[in-house]
């Protein structure tokens, strides 16, 4: 196989501007579909998919629970959770089934009875009779995805305009979980065994509450139980679940409602530290005003600023004498390593800067990030048409 031998600088980067992600301004991009001429060969980018790399102040007041936690270790064994979510076939089905078993571990409904702290705790109430409501919910929901490798991250709520037209709580507690499959983040609310899609994409809680407030959730598709069975706005309210001493819970008319405001809890450590609520940051706007609640930092631009990714890894690529330099960089909580393949060849660990070198024809490159529990992210893939 003939190898190209000689090429001229350049660099190939992904630039995301609506994440703050710039090269240095000695680089030259080059744009999809116009070919280059390097060493007397026309190359073409042909494609470029990578999910950037983000630093910010949102991403750094995150903590991350840590691989080598006993408790995880002890949660995931415990409660045979590699069972739970065996049966799914893909990551998104096996994260939706973890859900449908996080709100089947509730018995009973209301203001907790115990004084418990983390997923285990909680768990253990749960079987000498007390009491929980959402916040443990979410505590569950968080703890038992870290148990897994999955991030989810535990979101405060409050309604806009402090109204409740249907009763029900003012305040309530969701979660989001990363999903690689989506390369996004999809609100997962374990109370209701819920989340939400529109056109067939799941949504974040962010998506959501633009879609609600802005655009009247006409479009929403709420999908419940292990079943993931339809409804849409027009068809609430839905039975959720009867408890003995509380009555029916239900997914009320108003129910998104409690989306007004938005506080993004940025630490999944809970059986350690508890919430913490103190580097909160809420995303609220015109909707909010009159209602007074925490008072916290609001995200210049929410759709954006809280929903950095994970686990990927975002890929440049960059001329070096006669050679293509590809370089990785990842927000991977827990990395264990790089894996990345040629031409849908198999996958093999790789440094965070190797060498890629192009043949005649397309090349195809593609990389991930894998975590020590042994989940996959993103994939990013490169074409580069060399004639």
């Amino acid at each position: 196989m003939r190898y190209l031998s000689s090429f001229r600088p350049l660099i190939l980067a992904m630039v995301l501007i609506a994440f703050g992600v710039h090269a240095e301004q000695e680089n030259a991009f080059v744009k999809v579909g116009v070919p280059v001429d390097l060493g007397g060969h026309s190359v073409t980018l042909t494609k470029l998919d990578s999910l950037p790399f983000v630093e910010s102040d949102y991403t750094k007041r995150f903590h991350f629970d840590t691989f080598d936690n006993p408790k995880l270790k002890e949660l995931r064994e415990r409660y045979k959770l590699d069972e739970v979510v065996a049966p799914g076939k893909t990551e998104f089905e096996k994260q939706a089934l973890l859900l449908d078993w996080v709100h089947h571990q509730f018995k009973k409904f209301g203001k907790p009875s115990a004084n418990v702290k983390g997923a285990l705790e909680i768990l253990q109430a749960i079987d000498t009779g007390n009491t929980f409501f959402c916040a443990q919910y979410g505590d569950v929901m968080v703890s038992s995805a870290a148990s897994l490798g999955w991030i989810d991250r535990s979101l405060a709520l409050r309604r806009h305009q402090g109204g409740n037209k249907n009763g029900g709580s003012t305040e309530h507690t969701s979660s989001e979980i990363w999903s690689n499959q989506y390369g996004k983040w999809v609100m997962f609310d374990p109370t209701a065994n819920m989340y939400i899609e529109k056109d067939g994409i799941p949504q974040s809680a962010y998506e959501v509450r633009q879609e609600w407030f802005y655009h009247d959730g006409k479009d929403l598709v709420f999908l419940m139980g292990k079943e993931r069975k339809k409804y849409k706005k027009t068809d609430l309210p839905v039975f959720v679940a009867r408890f003995a001493g509380f009555g029916d819970l239900t997914l009320d008319p108003d129910e998104l409602d409690k989306y007004g405001f938005i506080g993004y809890v940025p630490n999944t450590n809970l059986m350690d530290a508890g919430p913490d609520y103190g580097k909160m940051f809420i995303v609220k706007d015109k909707l909010c005003e009159g209602t007074k609640w925490h008072e916290r930092i609001n995200p210049p631009n929410p759709g954006v600023d809280a929903y950095f990714p994970l686990d990927q890894a975002a890929l440049t690529l960059a001329a070096d004498g006669a050679n293509v330099t590809a370089s990785l960089k990842t927000m991977t909580p827990n990395f264990k390593e790089y894996q990345v393949r040629y031409d849908g060849g198999e996958w093999r660990a790789a440094p965070d800067k190797f060498v890629w070198i192009l043949h005649p024809g397309v090349n195809r490159l593609e990389a991930k990030a894998v975590n020590q529990f042994g989940v996959d992210g993103p994939v990013s893939a490169a074409e580069m048409e060399v004639k």
